[in-house]
């Protein structure tokens, strides 16, 4: 399929690019591409944004985009796209090194295979002339931070702040209310290290459906792996304006970094591979190929989630807002129910990354934190519940219980390098995570004695 990115008005599609499907990122409101990541640079007196900068995150807007108004449906597998784009940039020269690099990053990120192509242009998106009063500064700060309101990013803020860091937290609000849980966190780390400079910036971003020969072509798609690389982008845009070798953090566990299939017939399709090691050395390496020195690092990548909550604990941060934090893949659910419980967000108690959280939380005075939530019992998942569709990751979690209960520690191996390209030590690493993940969760699904026998613990014990 060809895609033509079409940046402030760009030039028309060339002729290599057969009846593409035309995005287009401008600042006016009916751009198919749209973000107000240009206010953000803007309250940081960023006019304009570095270029080479504002062609990463044209990249990553382009990526997102495309990622997720093309559906896979469409495709002889259901599954890989193939995709040829063309994607104008400020820094030509520079960009066009890493081509292959690009099409081994996205095509390992997305699952699909990707031909990218980057062209010349003098249009400047984050170029602006209105003065804005509601200035921010964070010149010192010495850190920045992925801040999605979960429990990784909360546990990875507390450790950056207690260890002295001043640090600018980056979200992307990708629903309603998720901001002011941001913004609440943030602010019990403020109060507790008053000394240092302690900053939240959300933005926004969004698609709409892209036109070929001026047609409008609806439809979208719902796995949305692209996503965290826009949000990683806009984190090093960000970097990179408070200063050189402005370290961006992206904390999360191993064992959802690594993302092995919860069954043999998945694929791990809507989980993130941002994390994946291999991921962040593409990733690292693209932004050194065109001298961007703010590199990506994931401190917790060899720690399961338990393991994380146990550092930080003791903390009187974590004690505080830890029932803020959000872990659900879908915790605006209740804002639809026609009946009962309408607040949102929420975790719901049920999804995979939900099943996680619990697990990590084991032996903490916390059950006030999911007391809402929904309890995991065997008729409750497999029952005739109007979220029946939802609860497939529970039966994929207690299967894959399963299934680590039946394999030994070679098998295991196997699966995590089926991940990705990995080192022989990074495999071992993740060995120990993956099991002590598994163990965790063995713990907090044996207190239901029929999800217990159905993943076969007992023979086990």
């Amino acid at each position: 399929m060809d895609i033509w990115i079409n940046k402030c008005n760009d030039e028309e599609p060339s002729q290599d690019f057969k009846e593409p499907l035309i995005f287009s990122i401008d600042h006016e409101k009916k751009a198919t591409i749209y973000s107000n990541i240009k206010d953000v640079w803007r309250r940081l007196s960023a006019n304009p944004i570095s270029s080479v900068n504002e062609d990463l995150s044209i990249i990553a807007l382009s990526v997102f985009a495309i990622d997720k108004r093309v559906s896979r449906w469409f495709t002889e597998d259901k599954w890989t796209r193939v995709l040829k784009v063309c994607i104008p940039v400020l820094n030509y020269e520079k960009w066009k090194c890493t081509t292959k690099l690009w099409n081994e990053t996205l095509s390992f990120l997305t699952g699909d295979i990707w031909d990218i192509n980057f062209r010349k242009t003098t249009k400047v998106y984050g170029k602006y002339s209105e003065r804005t009063r509601n200035k921010i500064s964070i010149s010192d700060c010495t850190a920045v931070s992925l801040f999605s309101g979960g429990l990784d990013s909360f546990c990875g803020g507390i450790k950056l702040v207690s260890e002295g860091e001043s640090v600018c937290f980056v979200g992307h609000n990708e629903y309603p209310k998720l901001a002011q849980k941001q913004e609440k966190l943030k602010d019990r780390m403020q109060e507790a290290y008053p000394n240092q400079h302690i900053e939240f910036l959300g933005f926004t971003a969004n698609s709409r459906a892209p036109y070929r020969n001026n047609e409008i072509l609806k439809g979208n798609e719902n796995t949305s792996r692209g996503r965290s690389l826009l949000f990683l982008s806009i984190a090093v845009s960000i970097a990179g304006i408070i200063g050189d070798n402005i370290p961006v953090y992206i904390p999360e566990n191993g064992f959802i970094g690594l993302n092995i299939p919860l069954t043999n017939n998945r694929k791990g399709t809507c989980s993130t591979r941002t994390t994946h090691p291999f991921f962040i050395r593409k990733y690292n390496e693209i932004l050194k190929t065109v001298g961007i020195n703010n590199y990506v690092n994931n401190f917790f990548a060899y720690k399961s989630k338990r393991r994380i909550v146990n550092m930080v604990k003791d903390n009187i941060i974590f004690k505080e807002g830890v029932g803020l934090t959000i872990s659900c893949s879908h915790p605006c659910l209740p804002r639809w129910n026609k009946v009962g419980d309408k607040t949102y967000p929420r975790n719901c108690g049920y999804c995979y990354p939900c099943i996680i959280r619990k697990s990590s939380l084991i032996g903490l005075n916390v059950k006030e934190i999911y007391s809402n939530e929904n309890s995991l019992s065997l008729p409750f998942l497999i029952g005739n519940s109007p979220h029946r569709v939802k609860m497939n990751d529970a039966i994929a979690v207690i299967n894959s219980l399963y299934r680590y209960n039946h394999i030994d520690d070679y098998e295991l191996k196997r699966l995590i390098r089926c991940t990705g390209p990995l080192t022989t030590d990074e495999v071992d690493k993740f060995l120990v995570v993956y099991k002590e993940t598994m163990k965790d969760i063995t713990e907090i699904l044996s207190e239901n004695e029929e999800i217990k026998q159905y993943a076969g613990i007992d023979s086990y014990e």
